[in-house]
């Protein structure tokens, strides 16, 4: 699929809000120069579903209700392909990278307590048994500044600073994020948007005694409470190189003052817009991020950006060259504008 410029703009928009009506999304391209009806929009919709070039899911704060998130770096070798099948039937797995370096592969995984971290890792043990190698490093996320392309809010007791209170966080809630989350269909099932009532409908499987208005006001409470930062899109393996952003790098580094780590990820990291992901965690490079550039040389030139801020000790970067699962990141360059509240809208 060849993309126009207009499509490219309403990938950048839906990524922006993916819970936005079609006449909102018309009303923004307007704006651009691009008009393009509400049945315009839904057609350029339609195909990219159908072509599953795009998913649907939300970007979590987990500062907010401490979602644990881990990246384990695996050895393999070329002839167990069916590692990486067996990985992706975990659920919770966020992505799947193949990578150049002594390790194969990066693997995400989101949990939301120390239970199912610990479920998770005992299947993890039971695949790598299976390997020739039987090798795995886990890396603990301790702080979440940036994923999705979106800073964070960080919360550290002071809910006040932070801006935000969480709810009461139940089984329901988790039922309901799981549902927004787990959004790759089924084999021969299309992609579908996200509204309060495809939410209820994909949970009353779970939970049948579950209204719709019951599921409309905790879904609003926990994006009141920055709980869920954004509706939004994963952008589909096969549509990734023809973004702006084709390239996918896992940065590590190494701050010259360590007592500066959380200062340094907030105000000198977050803002660059190649960092996607950005995380302290307990290594001796501290800080772990997730970065992608149009090019090599722009990799070069954001790395060397990083070191003239002066601030930056060392660094150690691990190229992607092969991405196994959807994305979450602004697809093109490009300003959007995003319409205030409109998360809060239900599509019909």
């Amino acid at each position: 699929m060849i993309l126009s410029e207009k499509t490219k703009h309403l990938l950048n928009l839906l990524y922006a809000d993916a819970f936005a009506y079609q006449e909102t999304l018309a009303d923004q391209l307007e704006h651009m120069n691009l008009p393009a009806s509400r049945q315009n929009i839904g057609k350029h919709i339609d195909q990219l579903e159908k072509g599953n070039f795009i998913r649907y899911g939300i970007i979590e704060n987990p500062n907010v209700h401490d979602v644990r998130t881990f990246f384990i770096e695996i050895k393999t070798n070329p002839e167990e392909p069916e590692i990486v099948s067996r990985i992706n039937a975990i659920a919770r797995v966020r992505s799947i990278d193949g990578i150049i370096g002594q390790n194969s592969l990066v693997v995400k995984i989101c949990t939301r307590n120390d239970q199912q971290f610990t479920a998770i890792l005992k299947q993890i043990d039971e695949i790598i048994t299976g390997t020739r190698f039987q090798h795995y490093k886990v890396i603990n996320c301790l702080k979440t500044f940036k994923d999705g392309g979106r800073t964070l809010v960080i919360s550290d007791g002071d809910d006040a600073a932070a801006g935000a209170v969480a709810p009461e966080f139940d089984s329901i809630d988790e039922l309901l994020l799981d549902t927004m989350q787990n959004t790759t269909p089924r084999e021969g099932v299309l992609a579908e948007r996200m509204s309060y009532t495809w939410i209820h409908e994909h949970t009353l499987p779970q939970l049948p005694s579950l209204t719709y208005d019951q599921v409309r006001r905790r879904v609003d409470a926990m994006i009141e409470a920055r709980l869920i930062d954004t509706f939004t899109i994963k952008v589909s393996p096969v549509l990734i190189p023809q973004t702006d952003f084709p390239l996918k790098f896992y940065l590590q580094i190494l701050p010259k003052r360590l007592s500066e780590y959380d200062a340094i990820a907030a105000e000198t990291l977050a803002p660059k817009d190649e960092i996607v992901e950005l995380y302290r965690t307990g290594e001796e490079y501290g800080l772990y991020a997730v970065a992608r550039t149009e090019s090599i040389a722009g990799y070069r030139e954001f790395l060397e950006s990083l070191y003239k801020t002066g601030k930056v000790q060392d660094t150690i970067s691990t190229l992607v060259i092969d991405e196994k699962l959807p994305a979450i990141f602004k697809p093109f360059r490009g300003r959007t504008r995003p319409s205030p509240g409109a998360a809060f809208i239900e599509r019909s």
